[in-house]
């Protein structure tokens, strides 16, 4: 694909294998150094309530972490923001994420739609996908390539920086599809590495609605697996 360097930026440990796995999977391929950001500490998740929210975290950054590994993902950084609460904390999200763009320096970021989508399930438009998806854009443009905007980052050495392209999940006007057949093996592998988070009567089965939605992402190109998205002009 042609990438020295590609940045996920998600809400939520397990987003980037379900939202983005054969993709990272076929960047890494092609050698591409590829660095998560998991703005979230995923504590809302699990299954018993009981749990304590500290240890859901810890066990959720572990879980992302082994996924991360499964796909060739060097790097993993945990912003550690309120699961849940994406939505409140603007401008510490926007600065957090324009740091990591700033000291990795990626060529290509990839994100969530940053905005809600109606013609598709409504657990795809979770707010802290939405803050996310829009959060990163801001930090792409104009924070992480301004010096004036949070010039406290360039005390830490960290210098402008633009980022030169940009996909975020196809839900709406998709125009940029990466075949994910050869790769749908390591995407499921990956998934299944966050066990909190799947069916406990089933714990080594990929949810189905991953295969359906892999189809019908790669039926008008005529991919068997595929995963889609919008590709912003920059």
């Amino acid at each position: 694909m042609g990438y020295e360097r590609a940045l996920v930026v998600t809400a939520h440990p397990d987003d980037p294998e379900y939202l983005f796995g054969g993709t990272v999977a076929s960047l890494a391929a092609d050698g591409t150094e590829l660095r998560y950001v998991i703005c979230s500490d995923g504590s809302l998740g699990g299954k018993d309530p009981a749990t304590p929210r500290a240890e859901i975290a810890e066990l959720r950054c572990a879980e992302q972490r082994a996924a991360a590994a499964v796909l060739g993902v060097s790097e993993v950084v945990f912003l550690g923001f309120p699961d849940g609460g994406l939505v409140e904390p603007r401008d510490e999200l926007h600065r957090a994420i324009v740091r990591e763009i700033r000291r990795f320096r990626p060529d290509l970021v990839i994100t969530h739609f940053p905005r809600r989508a109606l013609g598709i399930p409504i657990e795809a438009s979770h707010p802290d996908h939405i803050a996310v998806g829009e959060a990163t854009l801001h930090a792409i443009f104009p924070a992480a390539n301004n010096a004036r905007v949070y010039p406290e980052l360039l005390a830490e050495g960290l210098l402008p920086h633009r980022v030169k392209d940009v996909w975020v999940a196809g839900y709406e006007g998709a125009d940029h599809v990466v075949d994910a057949t050869t790769v749908i093996d390591r995407k499921c592998a990956a998934i299944l590495c966050h066990k909190s988070q799947l069916d406990a009567r089933n714990p080594g089965v990929v949810p189905p609605w991953v295969y359906w939605w892999m189809k019908r992402s790669g039926e008008a190109s005529g991919y068997e697996y595929a995963e889609e998205f919008k590709r912003l002009a920059m």
